[in-house]
């Protein structure tokens, strides 16, 4: 008798399951979180709303009032918003709706390695475009690739994890210029750059924009994400989303964190604060290098090997994130910027380990 496992598909077969190990720490710096979380000022907010709502009943199906505070806060039009369980539901719907067996699809990397996931898992045919030397794109060879490749979709994230690198509004727009298939650019980390690549949209038909609350707006654990697009492209991508994906309660938490920005606001400036001054005193650790970053993170090559640098601070109550097994980063790890107190012991233990 055969297995039941010879039903499922090889590609899904032959790749590994996105993971992260269940280890525990009084300073987590590993996920790219807000260190401060929601305000309670907010969450109070929350909850008074939630308990007004009828939880036996499901979320509005279609979920107006979010989508129409989605618009006005990106700038674009409600009709050209989506929204979801988390961006890697928007990653999930936007492949599905493109991409099957002989699909190709453009993936600068190292980068989020979910996209690669959901590529093999859908069926396309994965063209990889490595990074410059110095992890930065190299927009050139980028840009040429998608043309030539005649790529049906290409994604493109930027701030990039997990090495902070960004594209600028301008090659951007010549990737989509020059381009016949649809260009997925993922702005997890948008409110901690300044690139803002929603102007681009009304020109560019075929350019797609993702974001979520889960980093700045210190959601993670909610898994609100959202998608920009021309509306005939949306309409198409809901047709692969999953029915009432977003529950009511975290559609009330991004509704309330998009009225009340001036309380997250001074969070994310003290996070690209703090951004600042773990950058310098990285710097200053000898052993270690890191690249410059516009998100809340930074990737860092490391003279002693990234899983034991891990296990080191892991000792020390600090989890970090060991990316050596991503292209191009085998001596890399990467960090979060916490919150003070989280950053001065993390410099505090690099030191010890690094400096004896």
């Amino acid at each position: 008798m055969n297995s039941p496992l010879d039903k499922i598909k090889s590609n899904v077969r032959a790749i590994t399951a996105y993971t992260l190990a269940p280890l525990e720490a009084p300073i987590k710096i590993n996920q790219n979180e807000n260190p401060f979380g929601m305000p309670f000022a907010l969450k109070e907010k929350v909850m008074l709303r939630a308990m007004k709502h009828d939880w036996a009943r499901y979320p509005d199906f279609v979920p107006a009032s979010l989508l129409e505070k989605l618009a006005t806060y990106a700038g674009w039009r409600a009709d050209g918003v989506m929204a979801g369980n988390g961006s890697n539901e928007m990653i999930q719907s936007v492949v599905n709706s493109i991409v099957e067996k002989g699909v190709r699809v453009v993936l600068p990397e190292p980068t989020f390695s979910v996209y690669r996931q959901v590529v093999n898992v859908a069926g396309g045919e994965i063209i990889s475009v490595p990074l410059n030397e110095d992890l930065t794109f190299n927009f050139p060879r980028l840009a040429s690739k998608i043309v030539t490749s005649k790529a049906d979709l290409a994604i493109i994230c930027s701030p990039n994890n997990p090495t902070g690198c960004t594209i600028s509004a301008r090659d951007l727009a010549t990737i989509a210029r020059n381009s016949d298939g649809i260009i997925v650019v993922d702005q997890a980390y948008r409110e901690f750059d300044d690139g803002d690549f929603v102007p681009l949209l009304d020109e560019y038909k075929n350019l797609v924009i993702l974001r979520t609350f889960s980093k700045a707006m210190a959601m993670g654990g909610l898994r609100v994400g959202y998608c920009l697009a021309a509306p005939e492209l949306i309409r198409e991508f809901n047709k692969t989303k999953m029915p009432y994906s977003l529950n009511f309660f975290s559609m009330t938490a991004a509704e309330i964190a998009l009225e009340n920005l001036h309380l997250l606001r001074p969070l994310v400036e003290k996070i690209r604060l703090e951004g600042e001054r773990l950058f310098a005193e990285l710097q200053k650790i000898e052993g270690l290098s890191p690249v410059p970053s516009a998100a809340n993170f930074f990737c860092v090559k490391t003279a002693i090997p990234p899983k034991q640098l891990f296990e080191a601070l892991h000792a020390r109550g600090i989890l970090i994130r060991d990316v050596s097994k991503a292209p191009m980063l085998s001596e890399y790890v990467r960090i979060s910027v916490g919150a003070p107190e989280e950053n001065d012991k993390l410099i505090a233990s690099l030191k010890e380990i690094f400096e004896p």
